[in-house]
């Protein structure tokens, strides 16, 4: 989300083998429920291989497993594909709120995730100081929130109304017409906020 652009390894896990694991088991003759139940530990490894890779559990890695956990359990419990479909709404719809919500707190929720980074968490301490970037961040975040839970919102509606092999399909397409520019804004954004100097305190 704020970080460098999707790796061949979680296009793969997240992606390609779910769709791919959906359509064989079902050509075998397997339910919705069980291709997609199957599929779903394909996005499983590829959280637990970003956990190993950056060696920390962040809040993005953890909203996933959680997401992933809480869908295959109302699913097998409840006989309901719908639960497996919609994993990523509940897991985009939660990081939204969460978005929304970290406006009420000192720092928003953005600045928990640059903080990874190295180095970032230097320079955000160096400009919060700036009234102009403490507006900035909060406008990223609000952007953000609100185009998670539209994006969550959409895959939802769709999940009623098309077959679940077109929607993983689409899915995919959804999220990249609905964050894709929000991405590209947030970054450009960013950059306009790396050439401001950095105040001097007095």
């Amino acid at each position: 989300m704020f970080g460098g652009p999707m790796r061949r390894a979680d296009l793969l896990l997240g992606i390609v083998a779910p769709i791919a694991a959906y359509w064989v088991l079902t050509a075998l003759g397997a339910s919705d429920l069980t291709a997609l139940a199957w599929g779903a530990l394909f996005p499983l490894v590829g959280v637990l291989v970003g956990i190993a890779r950056e060696r920390r559990v962040d809040v993005l890695a953890a909203l996933s497993l959680g997401a992933i956990a809480a869908s295959v359990a109302g699913a097998l419990l409840l006989h309901s594909a719908t639960f497996l479909l919609v994993k990523e709404s509940l897991m985009t719809g939660v990081i939204g709120l969460g978005f929304l919500g970290s406006l009420l707190a000192r720092r928003p929720l953005p600045v928990l995730l640059l903080r990874g980074r190295p180095g970032a968490a230097e320079v955000i301490e160096a400009r919060w100081v700036d009234p102009g970037f403490r507006r900035a961040l909060r406008g990223i975040t609000i952007v953000w929130g609100c185009a998670l839970l539209a994006e969550a919102g959409l895959r939802v509606v769709l999940a009623l109304f098309v077959p679940p092999g077109v929607l993983m399909v689409v899915s995919p397409l959804l999220a990249a017409a609905v964050l894709g520019p929000v991405a590209l804004w947030t970054a450009r954004r960013r950059a306009a906020l790396r050439r401001t100097p950095v105040p001097v305190p007095a």
